[in-house]
């Protein structure tokens, strides 16, 4: 026996052969059994560039939604438990609710911060310090006490904190200390190996312990949610009421390559923040390129040196990508080194490989998919990463002379850029594969050059950060604004809070642009879901969209699930035969994702709850979708008081019989206060068929 299920499942993970789990297949109240499979996982500025510190003291934010009270688990890979990021200093002990366990050994164990840490499988013994040390930064950057003077390599300087951290305003009690949310650290990983069976372990134990929220770096791949060990154990966390908040994954920019797409979870994409650290490559022919990296030594001599592209040799195919051994026959000695992204290799093993070899510097170019996203990766030598674009006139250079020459200058840590926040390459993009009636990915947050707690020194500083890009990083600020939510709003369910964040997003930049992706053209709602994430609009909605886990009944049995699959995911027994099933679309979801072939005509219901003002009036805003003719009914709803409920109608039309080069229309439904206090906007996509 390796575990044995309470909450999550019905069920254990065992070790048996192939044999004795056939001979359980006999045996009464038998549902299903499988091998288990392996789970990969998937900040100084951040929570500025997302308006929090500037309205913290607001109206809108007060000392009862800084996460106060609230525990935030996270199933990762460990956590480095006397990080100053984890600092309980004028930290309250935990909530009367909390029953979770301290496993560290030692004198340095948890704290009011950091109240608990557990190890699963227990086969990994009984210390839930980190190999990857991802879990660190994602700890520190869902609710990470405040540390001043936080950086990388000297650059992203700052006062680093969580989403929902623990702070000193200078206007609450004790002081002007404000309490931010509690963490948990539920260990799964050993090195870069996670498994299920620990995964559904530490979902089980958290709800368990009395978690508020659950933030999952992490995936179980694309598959049926009767069969998804994330999507099973999340169910059964927001029937404990705890919000749950995953990644997207970074299989971007294909199509359908979300995953952590269930409908009861949020599901986060990655975008880019106003922050650079600025490179700039300048080849011998005066042409100047920026790129960034966190590496920025200051005795860099920047005189114009020899530039190689090694793939151009022809001597190692791999050359391209700079892997482990690529550049043994290849003189880069004192050279400015090209690599390419991908090709399975580290952007930091490529500058180890070049640096090896007596590189001097490297010059990492993107691919065609990576597009306009650069990374501000600590390197281990001068480098500067830069986009596609930049990579061709390289490219192009190095052909046009025959001793074609570059220099690397360094221009620090730069805020304001204008096209933020734009999709980064990697975030996974939807429609859904599993329910693509159900609009996926959900929103987009902070992803790109996030600085937060990392477990090893990366400049031999006793508390090191470190500058990380991924979904990864994008989940863990969305778990903080679901806590700060819910801290605010303590009767909301798990649906309601993800309504608030979906239906207050936005689209547009810095520059009062459409939010783009890495290619630099508009993105659409399969990159970027409802937008992104505006957290302090999102404490206060007006109306939310809202579903008790029994809504889902129907939605299942509508997939075409059988009853045993209905039965895995909510744990009870389900007829679907005498549930009144409902297609994806009419789920009371906050977005709308529906297809619809040549003079189809559809209507989907919704209801919403008013949380904004009694006595209030909402009026529909005109919509209009290409080739798609809409109705709303109602035009008008009206509310006389607080959780007053109101349901409306939406009746699409297909007229186009065709959409010259586009196969779907997408728009917004919105509804809007008379009041001028309130938008409502749900985003909306049609896919002809």
């Amino acid at each position: 026996m390796v575990h044995s299920y309470r909450k999550v499942a019905t069920g254990f993970a065992a070790k048996l052969t192939p044999r004795e789990a056939k001979a359980m297949e006999g045996k009464e109240g038998f549902i299903s059994a499988r091998v288990e499979r392996s789970v990969p996982l998937h900040t100084t500025h951040s929570p500025n560039f997302l308006g929090l510190q500037q309205n913290l003291a607001g109206s809108d934010w007060n000392s009862s939604n800084l996460g106060e009270g609230l525990i935030i688990g996270l199933i990762d890979s460990g956590i480095k438990q006397n990080h100053a990021s984890f600092s309980d200093e004028g930290m309250p002990p935990p909530p009367a609710k909390w029953r979770g366990k301290c496993e560290f050994n030692g004198k340095r164990t948890c704290n009011n911060k950091l109240i608990g840490a557990r190890s699963f499988p227990a086969s990994l013994g009984d210390l839930p310090s980190e190999d990857e040390y991802h879990g660190s930064h994602t700890a520190g950057t869902a609710a990470g006490s405040s540390v001043r003077g936080a950086n990388v390599l000297g650059q992203a300087n700052g006062t680093a904190m969580g989403i929902a951290p623990e702070l000193g305003l200078g206007s609450g009690r004790g002081g002007g200390v404000e309490f931010g949310a509690h963490l948990a650290m539920y260990k799964i990983c050993l090195k870069d190996e996670c498994f299920e069976s620990g995964l559904l372990a530490a979902m089980d134990a958290a709800i368990e312990d009395g978690v508020d929220v659950l933030s999952l770096s992490i995936t179980d791949g694309s598959s049926p949610f009767y069969d998804n060990t994330i999507s099973l154990g999340a169910f059964r966390a927001i029937q404990s009421g705890i919000f749950v908040s995953c990644s997207a994954g970074n299989e971007g920019p294909s199509k359908s390559s979300v995953v952590n797409d269930a409908p009861w979870i949020l599901t986060v994409g990655a975008s880019t923040i106003d922050r650079e650290i600025r490179a700039t490559v300048l080849l011998g022919n005066n042409v100047e390129l920026h790129g960034q990296s966190a590496y920025q030594p200051k005795d860099l001599n920047s005189r114009q040196l020899p530039i190689i592209d090694p793939a151009a040799t022809g001597i190692n195919a791999s050359a391209t990508f700079c892997g482990a051994g690529s550049l043994n026959n290849i003189d880069v000695k004192g050279k400015i080194v090209l690599c390419q992204i991908g090709g399975e290799v580290r952007t930091i093993e490529k500058g180890q490989e070049v640096k090896d070899h007596g590189g001097a510097a490297m010059i990492l170019i993107n691919d065609l998919a990576g597009g306009y996203t650069t990374l501000a990766s600590a390197h281990v030598l001068p480098a500067s990463h830069i986009n596609y674009q930049h990579g061709l006139a390289v490219k192009g250079y190095l052909t046009s002379t025959q001793l074609p020459t570059a220099s690397i200058s360094f221009g620090g840590t730069l805020i304001g850029k204008s096209n933020a926040p734009q999709v980064a390459f990697f975030s996974s993009r939807g429609p859904s594969p599993q329910s693509p009636g159900i609009l996926k990915p959900d929103i987009i947050g902070p992803g790109v050059n996030i600085l937060a707690a990392w477990g090893a020194s990366v400049d031999n500083a006793t508390n090191s950060f470190n500058v990380v890009s991924g979904t990864s990083m994008s989940c863990p600020h969305l778990s903080g604004v679901a806590a700060l939510i819910k801290s605010a709003h303590p009767d909301w369910s798990p649906a309601a809070i993800k309504s608030a964040i979906l239906t207050t997003a936005y689209t547009i930049n810095r520059d009062g642009s459409s939010i783009s992706t890495e290619q630099n053209v508009s993105a659409t709602v399969f990159d970027l879901g409802s937008g992104h994430v505006n957290p302090p609009t999102a404490m206060n909605p007006g109306l939310v969209y809202d579903l008790h886990p029994d809504d889902f009944v129907p939605y299942l049995c509508g997939l075409g699930y059988d009853d045993k699959a209905v039965r895995l995911i909510v744990q009870r027994k389900v007829n679907c035969s005498m549930v009144p099933s409902i297609p994806e679309a009419q789920l009371n979801y906050p977005t709308f994702s529906i297809s619809l072939h040549f003079g189809d005509q559809k209507t989907y219901t919704r209801t919403v709850t008013n949380v904004g003002l009694p006595n209030s009036t909402y009026t529909y805003k005109a919509l209009s979708l290409e080739g798609v003719d809409v109705k709303v009914m109602p035009k008008e709803i009206k509310f006389r008081e607080l959780k007053e409920k109101a349901s409306f109608s939406v009746k699409f039309t297909r007229f186009g019989n065709a959409m010259g080069s586009s196969s779907v229309s997408e728009g917004h439904l919105v509804w809007s206060s008379n009041e001028g206090e309130y938008n409502v906007v749900s985003a909306i996509v049609v896919v002809f068929v």
